[in-house]
């Protein structure tokens, strides 16, 4: 290539037919090479529907790019210029749906989520699994395209954020706007800790989900004022959850979402990681992360939250993976026995032949200079997970802790 050509080359080109446009926020390796791989799995019309990464094909706006650009009718005033800015930046990547519902420390990417499930090939109407839910991103984002899905997590306010983010993409807008005019009576119901009866509480609530959502709303604005203090729970209360009802109804009213062909998801009250109450080959795809114990102290974080709910911390630490034990040697001996049978229990309730993506960070600095994903890829092959990929992705809000993680993609053997 002589110097006149090569200012005018595009090096994409290389990667995809000249047709395709990447998204403008696909600035980082990891993502380019998500994109490649979304490109090479998925036919033209998929591509259209279903791509995380691209923003159009032969001058043909991908669903995600549409989502994601429509302008909403309700401007959500309360949130600092600061939040308003992230979420912009993150338009195509993490503020979309009801992914913003509680900020929960260590969560996916939805986008990450979106373009793995396409990846690993999982159909509309399939199973997958997320045996470590966390606030649900892997859940709702399968919903989102179709995909049936089981949610399992140890923590009771992890639950809560699932079914509440999905529950909420299925409101009804004039029931959402009822609630509004309600936020004295909604925090009065709160703060006295009453329980929620659906005969009793339907006039003040006005279905189900919306008791959810207003539930979070609380527990979020507390969290809020107990590590701040700026303003009275009550000021916190009314702006979080004009700012959820907003969120929600923005979405609902967006034209290329599509409510009536929404995958279900369960939540499983009675299994755990270690512990699936599933059947052996059952799900055609599972996607996770081990939760992050050694930057994040979940319980702790989540203590307010979880002590509302009524629940015992540290009786819920001694259960959780990455927390238990006495010590930093004893909590990361736990920590690698917990995840060996984690992914036992992984491949036994997968499909052969289909795939599971566990997503680790890598922490050195906290285990003795063990990496954390050789760990899970030896724990994985001994139970006939076999390593197919595996990518790099920067951890851009954990750097003192956690500078990178890795999405391992396997497949089961038989």
């Amino acid at each position: 290539m002589n110097k006149e050509n090569i200012f005018t080359y595009n090096f994409t080109y290389k990667l995809f037919d000249n047709d395709i446009e990447l998204l403008p926020s696909v600035t980082e390796l990891f993502e380019l090479e998500l994109a490649f791989l979304e490109y090479n799995s998925l036919q033209t019309k998929d591509l259209i529907n279903r791509a995380a990464y691209i923003k159009s094909i032969k001058g043909n706006s991908t669903i995600h790019f549409k989502t994601n650009t429509f302008k909403p009718s309700f401007e959500i005033l309360s949130r600092s210029s600061k939040t308003k800015s992230y979420f912009e930046n993150g338009a195509f990547s993490t503020g979309y749906a009801t992914h913003s519902l509680f900020p929960y420390r260590g969560k996916f990417h939805p986008q990450l989520i979106k373009s793995l499930l396409n990846i690993i090939g999982v159909k509309k109407g399939e199973l997958v699994l997320d045996p470590m839910c966390g606030s649900g991103t892997t859940n709702i984002e399968a919903a989102l395209l179709g995909i049936n899905s089981i949610a399992v997590d140890i923590s009771p306010f992890c639950r809560l954020m699932t079914k509440t983010k999905f529950e909420s993409i299925k409101a009804k807008n004039t029931e959402l706007q009822q609630l509004i005019k309600k936020e004295e009576k909604l925090f009065n119901f709160f703060s006295a800790k009453k329980k929620y009866d659906s005969k009793k509480n339907i006039q003040l609530f006005e279905s189900e989900p919306n008791y959810y959502l207003t539930l979070l709303a609380f527990l979020d604005s507390m969290g809020y004022f107990n590590r701040t203090k700026s303003s009275s729970h009550k000021e916190l209360f009314s702006r979080v959850l004009e700012r959820y009802i907003y969120t929600v109804l923005n979405y609902l009213e967006n034209p290329f979402y599509d409510k009536e062909n929404l995958g279900n998801v369960i939540i499983s009250k009675d299994s755990t990681a270690m512990d699936l109450k599933l059947e052996e080959n059952t799900f055609d795809g599972i996607i996770t992360s081990p939760p992050y114990s050694f930057a994040i102290d979940y319980a702790s974080n989540d203590k307010d939250q979880l002590e509302y709910l009524g629940l015992d911390v540290e009786k819920l630490k001694e259960k959780m993976i990455g927390l238990r034990g006495k010590n930093k040697t004893e909590r990361l001996e736990n920590y690698f026995e917990d995840m060996r049978t984690v992914c036992v229990e992984i491949a036994r309730v997968l499909k052969p032949d289909k795939y599971a993506v566990i997503i680790i960070g890598s922490n050195t600095n906290q285990t003795g200079g063990i990496q954390l994903e050789d760990k899970i890829i030896n724990f994985c092959e001994r139970a006939n997970l076999k390593l197919v990929k595996s990518i790099v992705k920067p951890i851009k809000g954990l750097r003192n802790t956690m500078k990178d993680e890795y999405v391992l993609f396997f497949k089961k053997i038989v």
